[in-house]
């Protein structure tokens, strides 16, 4: 990479935490900021998986389990990367679980366990990353990863997630008025449809059908990859972005315009 190109997007020696990094979209955003040399904390619930995740990353990249539902276990990832690691940079908050339930059907149970980890995990994770910023002193970069269903339907059966999602944008919008005094930007990707092992598994359990499977709904013609996310989070982390802040950006291959 040459200078300019480093002035834009070189993570050197930036600490990032990516929460949900063992598989899917996480993985490739792990990669993705190792790559362009931040030091990458691998924050799951997965302990095994995180650990596998973070050694073939290499270098000093290193795996913390963490439940971001639970207050007290998010408190322990970040006092943990500040004594292993120093200080943050960088935190994706990518962790979130979103299984279909029918709007008629879905139960208070359901309900709140999916708005713990995909909404209040985003607010806990948020919070914990803009005080250790803070505390650096060298402002910071927040990226949550979000969906195109917080602003249009993409499936049935999705009522849960879409209002999680929808107030991920909020927890953006509204931590980077507030935190931006700190040098601390806050940005949202918001993913159309994307192909990992989760969305596989999800679509093979259930037959899911709406508007994102409608022949021609995605102007570009194909699926996104977790890799289409990782590039736009890397812009969003990077100094490149040091003027962007609450921002929404879709990678959807334009489904939101069609």
């Amino acid at each position: 990479m040459n200078a300019r190109l480093e002035a834009f997007f070189g993570l050197d020696g930036q600490v990032a935490v990516v929460t949900g990094a063992a598989s899917g979209i996480g993985r490739e955003i792990a990669q993705v900021l190792a790559d362009a040399g931040a030091r990458v904390v691998v924050a799951d619930r997965d302990a095994e998986g995180g650990e596998a995740a973070a050694s073939e990353l290499g270098g000093d990249a290193l795996a913390i389990a963490v439940d971001i539902a639970s207050p007290s276990s998010v408190s322990e990832l970040f006092e943990q990367v500040a004594a292993r690691c120093g200080g943050l940079d960088i935190l994706v908050n990518n962790a979130a679980v979103f299984p279909k339930y029918a709007f008629t059907e879905v139960t208070a149970e359901q309900w709140d366990g999916l708005m713990a980890v995909t909404l209040r995990g985003t607010m806990l994770c948020t919070q914990a990353a803009a005080l250790a910023m803070r505390r650096g002193g060298r402002g910071g970069r927040i990226v949550n990863i979000s969906s195109c269903s917080s602003l249009r339907t993409l499936v049935f059966h999705n009522v849960a997630y879409a209002a999680a999602k929808a107030g991920v944008n909020m927890i953006t919008k509204t931590a980077a008025l507030e935190f931006a005094g700190d040098g601390i930007t806050v940005n949202a990707v918001l993913p159309g449809g994307v192909q990992t092992g989760g969305q596989r598994q999800v679509t093979s359990a259930v037959q899911v059908e709406g508007p994102i499977r409608q022949p021609g709904r995605i102007p570009l013609g194909r699926i996104g990859q977790p890799a289409d996310i990782a590039a736009a989070v890397l812009y969003l982390a990077g100094p490149g972005a040091s003027y962007v802040t609450g921002q929404l950006l879709a990678v959807d291959g334009g489904f939101l315009i069609s």
